[in-house]
């Protein structure tokens, strides 16, 4: 996968339109190649996030979400970076989909950070999960996301958020373009 390729896919999925359907066909399939493409997508991505990339950031991780969970194993970096770049939008609607990232695999299970549910503020983020859990289908996954939030206070995962923030932007490659 070329550098190229996945910033010109990138650029479809920013131009919307036709060209946004063919890339993510491209993008959609539940293979190696999919996978790779995904991968090279969200990396593109977040070297160069802007404010108009919510919905894309959004739909590329419920993507890498569906692939993972369909294999039941695994984790991918792309994932991560994903979660990390929809996270940096600090919306708390995007809480259950960060959750649904986070429970994809036993894998991600392990790897998806609590930290990152808290860049849309705890208080805020609290306030979207327990709406969440008053409803439907989505009421036990916000019930279960509220928990393992309080089990990461309790153990002191938000006590130096800012510095969490500045590491997980490094890690994970985000650069943002223009306020997010």
């Amino acid at each position: 996968m070329t550098v190229t390729r996945a910033s010109a896919l990138l650029e479809s999925l920013r131009a919307g339109g036709d060209d946004a359907g063919g890339a993510k066909a491209q993008l959609a399939t539940d293979s190696r190649q999919g996978d790779a493409l995904r991968a090279a997508v969200a990396s593109a991505l977040a070297a160069d996030l802007r404010a108009t990339d919510r919905a894309i950031t959004r739909w590329l991780l419920e993507e890498e979400t569906a692939a993972l969970a369909a294999r039941g194993v695994g984790a991918s970096e792309a994932l991560f970076t994903l979660v990390a770049a929809l996270a940096r939008f600090g919306q708390p609607s995007d809480a259950l989909i960060l959750w649904r990232a986070r429970q994809a695999t036993a894998e991600t299970q392990e790897g998806v950070d609590a930290e990152q549910f808290a860049r849309a503020g705890l208080a805020a983020t609290r306030a979207a999960l327990e709406a969440s859990a008053r409803g439907g289908v989505a009421g036990a996954g916000a019930r279960a996301a509220l928990a393992w939030l309080d089990e990461a206070r309790a153990l002191g995962a938000f006590d130096d958020l800012p510095a969490y923030f500045a590491w997980s932007d490094e890690r994970y490659g985000i650069t943002i373009s223009g306020p997010t």
